[in-house]
């Protein structure tokens, strides 16, 4: 059986355990109280405590969301400005000079 020290009393501790028994002794288990509606539904689907939360349905238009809340416009411009392109066409022209004048590479 492997152990360790618990880092908050210094004392050993089964390795697995999901605490250690002198500083954090287990819980008292409670019982779950089950309708006799809620054991025939499955996890996912919602319950009654749910139905008040107003929650966008069906009938959500997302586009129109964006644009209520962010404006019509996007908030930058995308894409390289021109001095970018002008820097990679001049480091590569310097890469082919290099090249050409060494005699390959």
């Amino acid at each position: 059986m492997d152990t360790y020290l618990c880092p908050g009393c210094d004392k050993e501790v089964r390795v697995g355990s999901r605490r250690c028994p002198h500083c954090n002794p287990p819980a008292k288990r409670r019982k779950r109280q089950q309708s006799a509606a809620s054991g025939s539904r499955r996890s996912w689907e919602q319950d009654s405590a749910q139905d008040g939360l107003d929650l966008p349905g069906e009938d959500f238009d997302y586009d129109d969301f964006v644009a209520r809340e962010f404006g019509g416009k996007p908030h930058r411009k995308t894409g390289i400005k021109w001095y970018w392109w002008a820097t990679a066409v001049a480091v590569l022209g310097l890469i082919v000079v290099g090249v050409v004048t060494r005699g390959g590479w």
